[in-house]
């Protein structure tokens, strides 16, 4: 787990820049969205702005998932470049967001801020909802049955139309 203290470090300088290689285990997507089988490189660059911080994150690396249409699994690489606003979480019961306010993530600690979640998140983001394998892909292909098969024989109807 990579964990910044991210106020130690703005004490002494105004940017702070790192390169991480995070394994599979530690980024622990959840099981539908795909499976990391390799680390993943991750440059970092962190700059203090009022109430909160920038983070610039360079994320490459592969993600193994299942084509939506085909169900077989594919390799996609991942090559991402993210800007993202982090603040503390905010104190009020009521909060007012405006759309800018939709880029930004939260911690909870700024002397343990765990940069592993922030990717993890920036990554579960990049995955697309219904991931093709092919733009072209035709699906399952649907092998012909038997003469003597007739299980299928009204599906197969309403196939053709």
């Amino acid at each position: 787990m990579v964990t910044l203290n991210l106020k130690e470090i703005f004490k002494r300088r105004a940017r702070f820049t790192g390169f991480y290689r995070l394994s599979p285990k530690e980024l622990s997507l959840p099981a539908d969205m795909g499976e990391l089988k390799d680390p993943v490189n991750v440059y970092v660059e962190i700059t203090k702005e009022k109430g909160g911080y920038h983070v610039h994150m360079e994320i490459e690396g592969n993600i193994t998932l299942e084509c939506s249409r085909c169900l077989s699994p594919f390799v996609r690489e991942m090559s991402l470049s993210e800007d993202v606003r982090i603040e503390p979480y905010p104190m009020r019961d009521i909060v007012h967001i405006k759309p800018k306010d939709l880029d930004v993530s939260f911690f909870e600690d700024e002397e343990s801020f765990n940069l592993v979640n922030l990717v993890r998140e920036q990554i579960i983001l990049s995955v697309p909802t219904k991931p093709l394998c092919d733009p072209q892909c035709k699906g399952i292909p649907l092998k012909e049955e038997s003469k003597g098969d007739t299980r299928f024989a009204i599906l197969k109807k309403l196939i053709k139309g």
